[in-house]
C-alpha cells in the first residue's frame, strides 16, 4: 500500500504524514476565521453555475415616503427615531426611517409580527430590528412591495451584549416571511442573527453580511422562497448549539426543505453545530473562498495551531484529548479540544499515530494535556490521563505523547512541517494539496451528519465540498457521527480538497452524485456505494477509505448502483482503502491510477479485494485482483486500451456490461458475476471484436 508522504521532522527521527488519513475542519465561531492564502490555480471561472434564484434587490424602488408604524398605538413608544414595540400584535412599517431603530420588547411570549409595507429601514448605532424579548418575532415582507434593512454600523471588534449581532437580531425565535422582497445588508456582523430558531418561507431574500448571512444558533430552517445570502467573511449559513431544548428538540440543525437558495462565502457555505437536511424541492448552490466574486480578506485569528501526536494504541472511540492553557499568574485556564486530522507513520516502520489538531489562545505560557472517556466534559479534576504542566513551546508546533499508564502521559515537543518536493521527508515527501484554503473553506459542514434526500444541490468549494465531523464533543452529551448520506437527489460538486469527505459513513444511496473536480473525491472511514450514479475525477485518489473516525478497519463497500472513477496519472489510486474492498452488486468502472501497479494503480488495498456480485472494470496499473473466492476475472495487462465504447458480452450475445473510454489505458481487468467458468466472452470496441477469451478457470489472462 502507498503513502501519500508530507515531512514531519520528529525529533532525531523522522516521521511521515500520510494524506491517506482524513483532514478535519472543526467549526469555528463568529469573527475567528483563520488567515490564509487561496493557493493553487482555481478561480471562479472553475465554479459551477449558480441557482437560478429571484435577486430581491432587482426589486428596488426608491422609498422616500415618511416614516409609519402603525397597529396597536398603545403598544408603541418612541423615543426620536427609536421605535419599542412593548405588546404582541401585528404592526405595519412603511416609508423611510434613517438611522432609526426598531425594539421589540414583549414580555409573557408574546408574538409580534412587523409587517413591511414599502419600508426601508436603516441605523448607524445598533441592530436596525432587535428583538430583546418576545415569544417570537416574524418579520413580513407584504407581497408586491420591496423592502431593505440597512444595517450601517462599523465592522464588530469586540463582543458586546447590548450591540445585536445582525442587522436583524432577535433573542427569541425569528420568522422571515411574506410574498414581498427584503433587502438586509450590513457591514457590521452578521446579518440575520437570532439566539433561538430561525425560519425563513415565502419571501425573496437578499442577505449580505461581513460574517455570517444568516445564524440562528439553534437551527436554521428554508421551508421556500428565493435566498441569495452573501459572506465577504464569514459563512453563509451558520447555526452554534448542540445541546437539546426544554422542548425536547436537538439544537444546531440546518434544513432546507424548498425553495431556491444562492450562497456566496469566503468562509463556509453551510456550518452546523449538529445535522444539516436537504430535502426534495430545494435548488442550492454554494460557491466558497475564491470561487465566490464576493469573498474579501479573512481576518486572522487571535489562535494558532498546533498537533498532539499519539500511539494508536492509545487512541479509540472511548477517548478524546484535550488541552489546558493557563497564564502562569493564578487565573483560570481554558480548554481547547484536540479533533482527528490525520494518520502519521514513522519512516521505515509501520507503526501508525494519530495528529490531533487543536487551537492555541495567544497569551497563555503552559499547558496541559488530558485524556478523557468519550462523552465526558472537560475537566482539571476528573480524566483518565494528563502529562504534567509544560511550557508552551512557541517554536514548535506539535507535542508527542511518549506514554500513557496510570492516568498519568508523558511526552515532548517536536515539529510538523509541510515542506514540497522530495523535501525532508525523502522520496514523497511534501506531495499533497496546496490548492485548497488554509481555513474552512467548505461547501456544507456539519459536526454530525449531513442527508441529502433530494433536490439539486451544486457546490464549488476551495475546501470539502461536503464534510461531516467524528468524535466532536456535542452538548446534548454524544459525539459527532462523522456520517454523509445521500439517498436523492443531484449533487454535483467542484472541490479544491475532497469532493465528499465523512469521518465515519459516506453511503450513497440514490440519486446522482458527480464530483466533477477534487484531490480527492470521495473519502471516509467507511464508503457505502448502495445505488444511485456517481461519478468522480479526481488529481488524488478518487474513492479512499482512511483510517480516521472511529477507528475502525477501513472499507469500501459496492453493493449496487453504479460508481465511475477517473484519476489523474502518477502515484494515484483510482480507488484506494486503508482496509478492505467488498463488492456484492452494482457495476463500477476505475479509469486511472499509476500505470505501474504495485504501489499504486486502479485498486489498492491494505487488506482483501473480494467481489461476489455486480461488474468491476479496473483500468490502470494493477495492484490487487480479486480473492479466489470471488466471481470470476479476465486479466488483460497487456493489452492497450483506447478511447472508444466497448461492450462485453457472453456467447449468447447478452450484454454484461458497456463502457465508454476517452482516454487510453495499458492494463485492465474485469470480474463479474455475469463470468461462468467453463463459458466463452467477447469484448467489442466500437463494434469489433478487441478480445475474446474462455473463461477456463477463475482468473485468466489474456494478453
Amino acid at each position: 500500500m502507498k503513502r501519500k508522504l508530507l515531512a514531519w521532522i520528529l525529533l532525531a527521527s523522522l516521521l511521515v504524514l500520510t494524506l491517506a488519513g482524513c483532514a478535519v475542519g472543526g467549526a469555528t465561531g463568529d469573527a475567528d476565521k483563520t488567515a490564509g492564502t487561496q493557493n493553487g490555480s482555481t478561480t471562479a471561472a472553475d465554479a459551477l453555475p449558480a441557482a437560478d434564484v429571484k435577486d430581491a434587490e432587482e426589486e428596488k424602488v426608491e422609498i422616500t415616503s415618511d416614516f409609519t408604524i402603525t397597529g396597536n398605538d398603545a403598544g408603541v413608544t418612541r423615543d426620536g427615531n427609536v421605535y419599542t414595540v412593548t405588546a404582541a400584535g401585528t404592526y405595519t412599517l412603511s416609508g423611510k426611517l434613517a438611522d432609526g431603530r426598531i425594539v421589540v420588547t414583549v414580555p409573557d411570549d408574546g408574538e409580534v409580527t412587523l409587517l413591511l409595507s414599502g419600508a426601508s429601514l436603516s441605523s448607524s448605532e445598533n441592530a436596525v430590528i432587535f428583538a430583546t424579548e418576545a415569544g417570537k418575532l416574524t418579520v413580513k415582507s407584504e407581497e408586491g412591495t420591496y423592502n431593505e434593512v440597512l444595517d450601517l454600523r462599523e465592522a464588530k471588534t469586540e463582543d458586546d451584549d447590548a450591540q445585536g449581532a445582525g442587522a436583524i437580531t432577535a433573542f427569541c425565535d425569528l420568522n422571515i416571511t411574506g410574498k414581498g422582497s427584503l433587502v438586509v445588508s450590513g457591514t457590521y456582523n452578521n446579518g440575520i442573527h437570532t439566539k433561538d430558531d430561525l425560519k425563513i418561507k415565502n419571501v425573496t431574500l437578499k442577505v449580505t453580511a461581513p460574517n455570517n448571512a444568516l445564524k440562528g444558533n439553534d437551527s436554521v430552517t428554508v421551508e421556500n422562497g428565493d435566498l441569495i445570502l452573501i459572506s465577504t467573511g464569514g459563512d453563509g449559513i451558520k447555526t452554534e448549539n448542540s445541546d437539546i431544548s426544554s422542548k425536547g428538540n436537538q439544537r444546531g440543525t440546518v434544513s432546507l426543505e424548498g425553495g431556491t437558495v444562492a450562497i456566496y462565502a469566503a468562509c463556509d457555505g453551510i456550518d452546523a453545530s449538529y445535522d444539516v437536511t436537504v430535502s426534495d424541492g430545494v435548488t442550492l448552490s454554494v460557491k466558497t473562498a475564491s470561487y465566490s466574486t464576493y469573498s474579501g480578506e479573512i481576518a486572522a485569528s487571535s489562535s494558532t495551531e498546533m498537533h498532539l501526536i499519539v500511539q494508536s494504541s492509545a487512541y479509540s472511540s472511548s477517548y478524546r484529548f484535550a488541552a489546558y492553557f493557563e497564564k502562569g499568574d493564578g487565573s483560570a485556564g481554558v480548554f481547547a479540544d484536540a479533533t482527528y486530522d490525520m494518520m502519521v507513520s514513522e519512516r521505515g516502520s509501520r507503526t501508525q499515530y494519530y495528529a490531533l489538531k487543536l487551537s492555541v489562545p495567544s497569551g497563555y505560557t503552559n499547558v496541559t494535556f488530558y485524556r478523557f472517556a468519550a462523552g465526558s466534559a472537560n475537566s482539571t479534576s476528573d480524566y483518565n490521563a494528563k502529562t504534567a504542566s509544560v511550557g508552551v513551546n512557541t517554536s514548535m508546533n506539535a507535542y508527542r505523547i511518549k506514554t500513557v499508564s496510570s492516568g498519568s502521559m508523558s511526552g515532548d515537543w517536536t515539529n510538523l512541517s509541510t515542506g514540497s518536493g522530495g523535501g525532508p521527508g525523502g522520496p514523497g515527501g511534501g506531495q499533497g494539496n496546496t490548492e485548497k484554503t488554509s481555513y474552512s473553506a467548505k461547501g456544507i459542514k456539519a459536526d454530525n451528519e449531513i442527508k441529502i434526500s433530494g433536490g439539486t444541490v451544486a457546490i464549488s468549494a476551495m475546501d470539502d465540498g461536503i464534510h461531516a465531523n467524528y468524535g466532536d464533543a456535542l452538548e446534548n452529551g454524544k459525539t459527532g457521527a462523522g456520517n454523509v448520506t445521500v439517498a436523492g437527489g443531484s449533487v454535483e460538486i467542484v472541490s479544491a480538497d475532497d469532493g465528499i469527505h465523512a469521518d465515519n459513513v459516506l453511503s450513497i444511496e440514490g440519486g446522482t452524485v458527480n464530483v466533477a473536480r477534487s484531490y480527492e473525491g470521495l473519502e471516509a472511514n467507511t464508503v457505502n456505494i448502495k445505488g444511485g450514479t456517481t461519478s468522480v475525477t479526481a488529481s488524488d485518489d478518487g474513492v479512499n477509505a482512511a483510517k480516521c473516525g472511529p477507528a475502525a478497519t477501513p472499507s469500501i463497500n459496492v453493493s449496487g448502483g453504479t460508481l465511475s472513477v477517473t484519476t489523474a496519472s502518477g502515484d494515484t489510486d483510482g480507488i484506494d482503502s486503508n482496509g478492505n474492498y467488498t463488492q456484492t452488486g452494482g457495476f463500477v468502472l476505475i479509469m486511472g491510477g499509476s500505470s505501474q501497479g504495485n504501489m499504486a494503480g486502479s485498486l489498492d488495498t491494505d487488506g482483501s479485494v473480494k467481489v461476489t456480485g455486480g461488474t468491476i472494470v479496473a483500468l490502470g496499473g494493477i495492484c490487487e485482483l480479486p480473492a479466489s473466492s470471488s466471481r470470476p476475472v479476465v486479466k488483460m495487462q497487456r493489452k492497450s486500451f483506447s478511447a472508444g465504447t466497448y461492450v462485453l458480452r457472453n456467447a449468447a450475445g447478452e450484454t454484461i456490461a458497456t463502457f465508454t473510454l476517452a482516454s487510453s489505458y495499458s492494463s485492465c481487468w474485469i470480474c463479474s458475476d455475469g463470468f461462468t467458468t467453463g463459458s466463452s466472452y467477447t469484448l467489442t470496441r466500437n463494434g469489433s471484436t478487441f478480445a475474446t477469451w474462455t473463461q477456463s478457470s477463475q482468473s485468466v489472462a489474456v494478453n
